[in-house]
């Protein structure tokens, strides 16, 4: 995180390999990240305390970085509402969904469904009239319901059947996420402001709206002493998650928020196989096939117009 983010400074050609790089960095912490919630979460860490301490905890990494590196983050006050906008939309409510079903749900399986970030992202860019309709894009997300059927619908799919309805709640993270994501186009940044700035500035937003939600419905913890595994997980995380939201608002700049959602696409491989290692998880031979299906429409949706 040493080199100039504003952007002023930033190369009109970004290096080839630098928005591979960040692309693959994203969807390895993504990844990671699930298998984190999960741990927290079902070690006792309530979902919406869990919320406002890992970004609170996020934000202040990335402000004391920027001090760091002698650019403390300044916040205008007319970038308020762009802060205010992405901290409830992107963390507050797509975060407590995805805490509070991926306490529910196999790692693996909420991997699967966070996919749906880009298919969410082609439909809202078609609503707003961002994107252009296409039939390939619409087979693909066709093909991405499909396996959404292929995970709720046969009964042998999931371990209990009663998780179908948790699977329908927790699309509503990556629909959340993709309106997020449009939003945080070029054109919507706040001008002149730095990628540190910029993911600080929205993390402090969403602790402001998390901290009274935590009150409000009687989940507020504080950490003691020594931290629980779950209060390391969470720790873990948020210092992971600074540099994941850095690395998203560069790589959004550079490459836009359609190439960016295709992290979600890294992040389903790097999550299940988290899943397996580390949490010994096993899925039905509909979920593979379902992967397999949903990937393939992503991959379809993700493809660029010539």
């Amino acid at each position: 995180m040493t080199s100039d983010t504003s952007p002023k400074s930033a190369s009109p050609n970004p290096p080839g390999l630098l928005p591979v790089a960040l692309l693959f960095l994203i969807g390895a912490l993504w990844g990671s990240f699930f298998v984190l919630i999960k741990v927290a979460i079902t070690d006792g860490v309530r979902p919406v305390s869990y919320l406002f301490w890992f970004t609170l905890l996020a934000g202040s990494w990335l402000f004391l970085a920027g001090i760091l590196r002698g650019r403390r983050p300044r916040f205008a006050r007319a970038d308020l509402p762009y802060y205010l906008k992405l901290g409830l939309v992107r963390f507050t409510l797509a975060n407590m969904i995805l805490y509070t079903v991926q306490g529910k749900l196999a790692v693996g399986l909420m991997a699967v469904i966070m996919t749906f970030v880009p298919i969410f992202t082609y439909l809202m860019s078609l609503f707003i009239r961002l994107e252009k309709f296409l039939w390939l894009r619409a087979t693909g997300i066709l093909m991405g319901f499909g396996g959404v059927l292929l995970i709720v619908l046969p009964k042998s799919s999931l371990p209990d059947q009663s998780l179908a309805i948790w699977v329908l709640i927790g699309f509503g993270a990556p629909l959340l996420h993709a309106i997020a994501y449009v939003a945080l186009s070029e054109k919507s940044r706040p001008k002149n402001v730095d990628s540190i700035t910029l993911s600080s500035g929205t993390l402090f937003a969403a602790a402001l709206f998390a901290l009274p939600l935590t009150l409000v419905l009687g989940e507020f913890q504080t950490p003691g002493w020594p931290l629980t595994i779950g209060e390391q997980a969470l720790l873990a995380h948020s210092v992971l998650a600074a540099v994941n939201f850095y690395a998203i608002f560069e790589l959004i700049r550079i490459a836009g928020p359609t190439y960016m959602t295709q992290a979600n696409f890294l992040s389903v491989g790097f999550g299940v196989a988290f899943g397996v290692a580390l949490l010994g998880e096993t899925h039905s031979l509909f979920f593979w096939a379902a992967i397999g299906l949903v990937l393939a429409g992503v991959g379809m949706v993700n493809l660029r117009r010539s």
